[in-house]
């Protein structure tokens, strides 16, 4: 981003910006625990309660990153993947919206061409894909740990209710929230407080450490530089939005 874009003027401040992201932390710790608390419930019920306790908090552990249980796991990560991307919206609204009394087109959600969406989107994907496909080199030849995306544990039931879910999540739930509070919302409170050149590094880098995969960390960091650009290119999120929607299509389908 070699010059400053010309963005609307957003009422926020890189001060909501950080208890926005302070409360998104908090959600998901909560969400964790309980994530953490539903399963073992969950293996409580399976079990019966003689045969839990006779297990102990060793066995208890064992059973439930064990196969027979994975397919309950997988589906409460996913309910709690579903609730924290519900809590990243309400977040958004807290601290924008709902706070300063203006419109969700504020954050971006604002009329754009189709073709013209569709074509930067693609544009932006085929680079991300042309970023990691040199990422990969490079750590092949580095002999540092491999970009190869882990297999999901679907063997048990590969087109039932878990997968459904995940695709309605990644492709659908997860673009539309992710895009509004990640360039909607913090590259554009922190463009105004920072610049938008380091609005776009430092929304970026949440970005791609929010996802927790360290092995994909730099790909990551790039598209969400190039979503920021998107954003400050259209002024619009749509255009982010389906961008993110294709990508995870494309890593969903390799997982698979």
């Amino acid at each position: 981003m070699s010059r400053e874009p010309e963005l609307s003027p957003v009422p926020w401040t890189a001060r909501d910006n950080a208890k926005g992201v302070a409360v998104v932390i908090a959600f998901l710790v909560v969400i964790m625990l309980l994530t953490a608390i539903a399963s073992v419930m969950i293996a409580f019920t399976l079990l019966g309660s003689e045969a839990f306790l006779e297990l102990g908090p060793d066995g208890v552990r064992d059973y439930i990153a064990s196969d027979d249980f994975t397919k309950y796991l997988v589906i409460v990560g996913l309910a709690g993947t579903l609730v924290l991307e519900g809590a990243i919206l309400f977040t958004v609204w807290r601290f924008s919206v709902a706070k300063y009394r203006c419109g969700w087109g504020t954050l971006g959600f604002r009329y754009v061409k189709l073709r013209d969406a569709l074509r930067l989107a693609l544009v932006v994907v085929g680079a991300c894909v042309l970023v990691n496909f040199l990422y990969a080199v490079v750590v092949s030849l580095l002999g540092v740990e491999s970009l190869e995306p882990t297999p999901l544990p679907f063997d048990y039931d590969p087109h039932g209710a878990s997968l459904a879910l995940l695709a309605v999540l990644s492709l659908i739930i997860a673009p539309f929230a992710e895009e509004t509070f990640f360039r909607g919302f913090l590259f554009t409170g922190l463009g105004k407080r920072f610049g938008y050149s380091w609005g776009a590094v430092l929304s970026a880098l949440l970005f791609a450490l929010a996802h927790l995969q360290m092995a994909a960390l730099v790909p990551i960091f790039v598209l969400g530089l190039l979503l920021a650009w998107l954003y400050a290119r259209t002024g619009s999120l749509w255009p982010c939005i389906f961008t993110h929607l294709f990508y995870n299509s494309i890593a969903l389908l390799f997982m698979i």
